[in-house]
């Protein structure tokens, strides 16, 4: 009896756990949330304020390209409800201070 009582407690309290909805994770968003409107905003020939106005400051400025400019946004520990963003990857390329180039992955 002793030892059927202490299977039957073994059993459900390691089961006992799934019986809890998971914890409530945060999601983390990281970079420049830029949306379709703002993408659509762009256009070939903008200045570099003209870009920093519309989209904010790019996540990356390479030295070696100091032309190309990079906007990034991931977001860990995403739901259904989390804001997206319509680009994940967007790179602009300026020459001489003008929108020559946007790649949109």
């Amino acid at each position: 009896m002793k030892k059927t009582v202490l299977i039957l407690c073994a059993a459900l309290s390691l089961s006992a756990c799934s019986l809890f909805p998971p914890p409530y994770k945060v999601p983390v968003p990281q970079g420049n949330l830029i949306t379709e409107e703002q993408i659509s905003q762009l256009q070939i020939g903008m200045s570099e304020s003209q870009v920093i106005y519309l989209l904010g400051n790019p996540m990356i400025r390479d030295t070696i390209k100091p032309n190309e400019w990079h906007y990034l946004f991931s977001v860990k520990h995403a739901t259904p409800e989390t804001l997206t963003s319509g680009s994940d990857n967007l790179v602009l390329t300026f020459n001489n201070g003008t929108l020559t180039q946007i790649k949109n992955n």
